[in-house]
């Protein structure tokens, strides 16, 4: 008889208690399923996400995805399928181009065209959409919106660069007029990337329809082969939300793969040469669409009762991270700006002289010229917080962070001002986010360290001044450090090796 393998779950079985668990937290915070036949498979994902997270034990893994944050998004990122490709199910793609875009178009109102492609992954199907919408030559305005549960992926597809698996069934002339090759890359054009916008979004939270998701009145809806992942009262319940999230006369497409959403939600099927298409009963365009509540009760389906209409706006416990702000070119260098005013030079002169209230002022004059790069925005959050004034800090980095949501060196610089204020938690979210975005940035994992040594998480703290002494060593000692402010490799590693040294006898401190 074969000898039965303890790391390996045989069918249908959890090797340990704590993958169970993993599994049930998992359903409770973002309402997937693990059946018996995607066990095997889900642990394997399980361990893997534990290795990516240097995590060794699976209890610990279970505590970390309580809230969201890096660790839940790895682990997200490997239990869900993120494979797509572009133009995936032409069919869909020939309907949507040749029936929907004609009749909105012929019922078009003064507002923009509303596009969602949820459970976007990579990024494939709403550049698609953008796609599509150029091969039409649509003749207004239009909105096209991304979300994913995994943050990870959306950074990936703000990125907009792919490998030939992604373009397969991708014809040659499609390739060359929105894509620009660069080796083995394919990089879409810039135009193309500012067409849509990403955001992180759970499809089994209440968060939607809202205005501050910015998820309603949607004319077109893709969301396909995103149910399976959930059980039948999760899918009932997003299948509300996505009918009512649709504008009058508004389009719902599903994956071949999805089960049908008829069974759990009044709505019509419109049977197309490409599979089942839904809209929102009894609207026609110019009608008021049903609200969500209206939805839910004649299903039978629980209403949250959080959940108000007209929806709540406020802020939530979690946020959406948006991504939708910076572009580069295929050379990773930035898009050309309008021409830098000439207090451009003066400020970063001033800042480098320790002329910090000099600097703010010229700063600030560059960013009321019009001149939005991000190192001005940079010299101007430093040199407020290097005079002391770390309200106004504060208040520069939000407005640069709405300009230049993907910035390392801001989101690092939001941290360190949230330690300043004793937010270490808010602090260690800001690092996590920054090495999302880099992750060999020394600086970030330096502010992580020392942020989670304040709230007495001392295990993780080791591990990222762990992180940052290994990336430090492997430079020169007198080379400046990116978003140090001058400090030295060698300076910055001697820091890094006091505090592990120092980490063991530092009293837990209190967690704010």
């Amino acid at each position: 008889m074969a000898k039965r393998s303890l790391l390996r779950p045989q069918s249908g079985e959890w090797t340990q208690p704590e993958f169970e668990a993993i599994a049930i937290a998992l359903n409770e915070t973002a309402g997937l399923v693990f059946p018996p036949n995607r066990r095997e498979s889900a642990e394997s994902g399980m361990r893997r996400a534990m290795a990516a997270a240097c995590i060794s034990d699976p209890g610990e893994l279970r505590h970390a995805i309580r809230a969201a944050g890096e660790v839940r998004d790895i682990l997200i990122t490997e239990l869900t399928i993120g494979e797509t490709f572009f133009l995936r199910e032409k069919g869909q793609f020939d309907f949507l181009r040749n029936t929907v875009l004609p009749e909105l178009r012929a019922a078009a109102a003064d507002r923009p065209l509303r596009m969602w492609s949820a459970g976007c992954a990579t990024g494939e199907e709403p550049y698609s959409l953008a796609m599509t919408l150029k091969e039409v030559d649509w003749p207004g305005t239009a909105s096209i919106l991304g979300t994913d549960l995994a943050f990870a992926r959306l950074v990936a597809a703000r990125r907009a660069r792919y490998t030939a698996w992604s373009m397969r069934g991708v014809s040659e002339d499609v390739i060359a007029r929105y894509f620009q090759q660069q080796g083995k890359q394919f990089i879409l054009r810039p135009d193309l990337r500012r067409d849509v916008q990403f955001r992180v979004l759970n499809l089994a939270s209440a968060d939607y329809p809202s205005l501050g998701s910015g998820i309603e009145q949607m004319d077109v809806i893709f969301c396909r082969n995103v149910l399976i992942y959930f059980d039948f009262a999760t899918i009932a319940q997003i299948a509300a939300r996505l009918i009512a999230s649709l504008a009058p006369g508004g389009w719902l497409f599903l994956g071949a793969s999805d089960p049908s959403i008829a069974e759990f939600v009044p709505c019509e099927v419109v049977l197309t040469g490409a599979g089942l298409a839904y809209r929102p009963r009894g609207t026609t365009p110019g009608e008021r669409p049903r609200q969500f509540s209206d939805i839910a009760r004649s299903t039978g389906l629980r209403i949250d009762p959080d959940f108000a209409e007209p929806p709540v706006t406020g802020p939530t416990a979690e946020p959406p991270r948006v991504i939708d702000t910076v572009f580069v070119e295929p050379n990773d260098q930035p898009l050309p700006q309008r021409e830098a005013v000439e207090a451009d030079d003066s400020c970063e002169a001033a800042y480098a002289g320790a002329n910090y209230d000099a600097a703010a002022r010229l700063a600030r004059a560059a960013i009321d010229n019009g001149d939005d790069r991000e190192a001005i925005w940079v010299v101007l959050v430093r040199s407020l917080a290097n005079r002391g004034d770390l309200a106004a800090a504060g208040e520069a980095c939000s407005a640069a962070l709405e300009r230049h949501r993907m910035s390392v060196q801001l989101t690092h610089l939001h941290g360190v001002l949230l330690a300043e204020a004793g937010r270490y938690g808010d602090a260690a979210v800001a690092a996590k986010q920054a090495l999302y975005l880099s992750p060999q940035y020394t600086m970030a994992h330096l502010a992580l360290g020392d942020a989670l040594s304040r709230t007495g998480d001392v295990q993780n703290a080791r591990k990222a001044f762990r992180n940052a002494e290994m990336l430090l060593a492997g430079l020169v000692p007198a080379m400046p450090v990116p978003g140090g402010d001058g400090a030295e490799a060698g300076q910055l590693l001697r820091i890094a090796r006091f505090r592990l040294e120092t980490l063991e006898v530092t009293p837990r401190a209190v967690r704010r």
